[in-house]
């Protein structure tokens, strides 16, 4: 247990999406958080099979707050909703349908987060156990070495359903929320990280359940692992949205609010879509990074054949 003061409110956003195998068992886990001043917002991105039954029989007995069904928009659009829509609040946790969560999660991350000043923004994120679809532990996911703007321009390392935002953090996103990013993570972790502070617990805080119906998943072997960066490096031949493509909507959206300590970082990123020359230092740059060897020199790669 921790020395929270627990009169900050917190907004727990979950988006959900045909989640009936494992809603029940996520809401569980949210309604026996030591935390006791939070409250659910539920968004269902156009499910077809029994949630938004199951959230209706929640909403009945008062447990949570549904949106109004609304069409498919995809995760990212759907949290960002959430959190644009969910009222005024100290802090603002996204959720999963499929996980659990540990019993302390939202204490842990409010008594990181009561340490900033308010007047900055600020995000909290955590390691995660990783299960399989009957709860068996898999393993501990990843520690990043080092956090930071120029990590979050090239890799996201933030697990979106252990993200927690203070109020700063979420004013600054909702301002100018993208028509389209990697994911809403992503755009977190380089949105924060480029204003405020990132805050990364190294204790997991849920059991992140890997199941065939994943939006996204983490990998399970080094054999799964390594066939994913395969399969990343051949998706950037077929124009899909990239880390450059990203990096260039997020120059769009706060241009000169931009803190100039990562103005020039920014603006040489961007260019060296055009430029090869701007392409080769920015390749054998320390000012971007990704944490381990094999994707740094991935990524290195990446950018010569702009393809980043």
């Amino acid at each position: 247990m921790t020395n929270t003061n627990f009169s900050n409110r917190v907004n727990v956003l979950l988006s959900t999406y045909n989640g009936e195998a494992y809603l029940l068992e996520q809401l569980q886990s949210l309604y026996q958080q030591t935390y006791p001043n939070t409250k659910i917002f539920v968004r269902d991105d156009g499910s077809s099979d029994s949630t938004l039954k199951l959230l209706k029989n929640e909403v009945y007995e008062n447990k949570l707050v549904l949106q109004s069904p609304e069409a498919n928009i995809g995760p990212a659009a759907s949290f960002f909703k959430l959190l644009e829509t969910s009222g005024d609040s100290d802090f603002y946790a996204f959720c999963d349908q499929d996980d659990l969560w540990n019993k302390d999660k939202i204490e842990r991350a409010v008594s990181a987060l009561t340490s900033i000043p308010s007047d900055i923004p600020a995000m909290y994120f955590s390691s995660v156990e990783c299960v399989d679809e009957l709860n068996n532990f898999i393993k501990l996911s990843p520690l990043p070495k080092k956090i930071g703007f120029g990590n979050a321009l090239v890799e996201n390392v933030a697990t979106g359903c252990t993200v927690v935002l203070n109020k700063k953090a979420r004013n600054l996103i909702v301002k100018s929320l993208p028509n389209h990013c990697l994911m809403h993570d992503s755009w977190c972790y380089l949105v924060v990280s480029c204003y405020g502070k990132i805050l990364f617990d190294e204790s997991p805080s849920m059991q992140y359940r890997q199941h065939s119906n994943n939006t996204i998943g983490a990998a399970t072997s080094a054999v799964d692992n390594f066939v994913r960066r395969i399969k990343r490096f051949s998706l950037r031949k077929h124009g899909h949205f990239r880390f450059s493509d990203q990096a260039a909507k997020f120059l769009e959206h706060y241009g000169d609010s931009i803190p100039s300590q990562h103005q020039a970082l920014l603006s040489q990123f961007v260019k060296a879509k055009y430029s090869f020359l701007n392409r080769f230092y920015l390749a054998f740059s320390p000012t971007i990074w990704r944490q381990s060897f094999l994707d740094n020199l991935i990524l290195r790669l990446l950018i010569l054949l702009n393809r980043f």
